[in-house]
């Protein structure tokens, strides 16, 4: 079987399990795999979200039960202020593959964005158990349960990202943010000034920030956003 992955990959086709099966295999021809591939780029480098949906749409005309091809859809109807469409994908592609935890956030996502909150929930505990070192995931996970007012769980996974990766500019803001959610102005600002003192943080970006805007006077930050 690795024989076989290794030649199909060498010739360019896809070859992945679903479900978590190993025998149920799914292959994308050549053509579809360049359909995904320029999908996904124009996805990511954001050029154009209306490209990647049609040539997304294209490969689930074929593979209906392509994960990654549902998950990258599920992700570009959320782009389009979508959610309700992007329901549909984002619980199939977590029903393919149940350990993959960012489908299982993308689910959360677009059931919090479809105002089913119990699914959003479910979903989120269920990605959690399947992130394990990926700070910008984590990040996500924070922003998600901030949005459902988990606010314990958003400073853990908000705390777990910057433990993840402390050059992330993007943790430091957004575990001061949790902290002012939580009425914790003072931790707010420590942890600003961490990330200032890293030279990662731009004041402009803290004046700019409703949320974190009143701890521009703080004294911990002093020196760091006169």
């Amino acid at each position: 079987m690795m024989r076989l992955h290794r030649w199909l990959v060498m010739f360019g086709i896809a070859l992945w399990p679903l479900g978590g099966t190993a025998l149920a295999q799914v292959v994308r021809p050549p053509e579809l795999q360049q359909q995904y591939y320029r999908a996904e780029a124009a996805w990511r480098s954001g050029s154009s979200v209306l490209e990647a949906k049609a040539r997304v749409d294209r490969v689930l005309r074929e593979i209906p039960d392509d994960a990654a091809a549902r998950k990258l859809r599920a992700q570009v109807l959320l782009a389009m202020q979508r959610p309700a469409e992007a329901l549909p994908d984002a619980r199939r592609a977590a029903e393919l593959d149940p350990s993959d935890g960012e489908a299982l956030l993308i689910l959360s996502e677009a059931a919090r964005l479809s105002g089913d909150t119990t699914l959003a929930r479910l979903a989120l505990d269920q990605a959690a158990d399947h992130i394990l070192d990926d700070a910008a995931l984590h990040l996500r996970l924070s922003w998600n349960a901030l949005e459902l007012g988990l606010l314990d769980r958003a400073e853990s996974f908000a705390r777990i990202a910057l433990a993840l990766d402390g050059e992330a500019a993007a943790a430091y803001y957004h575990l001061a943010r949790v902290f002012m959610r939580q009425h914790r102005p003072d931790e707010a600002a420590t942890i600003l000034r961490q990330g200032f003192d890293r030279a990662l943080l731009d004041p402009a970006a803290l004046r700019d920030d409703p949320v974190l805007k009143p701890l521009v006077q703080h004294p911990a930050l002093r020196g760091h956003v006169d």
